[in-house]
């Protein structure tokens, strides 16, 4: 590809709508569970709060690993290398 591409910018642009979007969706999501585990808890009288502890983790953990994944492509010298110069 050469740098004159009018679609160069796109692909930040359309990872930073993913993860905006991500990001809305993970709190809208964070805000819902709050409200749902606080009408619960009271009701029960309990900590349900440590039954999200297994879930939580399990999120974080997938988190970091697609953070490594777009860590690792955006610094991948070899894909660029690729993207630009292989015929498709």
């Amino acid at each position: 590809m050469s740098d004159s591409n009018p679609t160069r910018g796109w692909f930040a642009v359309g990872i930073g709508l993913i993860i905006l979007g991500g990001a809305v969706y993970g709190l809208a999501a964070f805000v819902g569970i709050g409200f749902a585990i606080s009408s619960v808890s009271a009701e029960a009288g309990g900590p349900v709060w440590a039954i999200l502890l297994i879930p939580g983790l399990a999120g974080l953990g997938f988190l970091i690993l697609l953070a490594k994944v777009v860590v690792d492509r955006l610094n991948n010298a070899e894909d660029d290398h690729y993207s630009r110069n292989v015929d498709k």
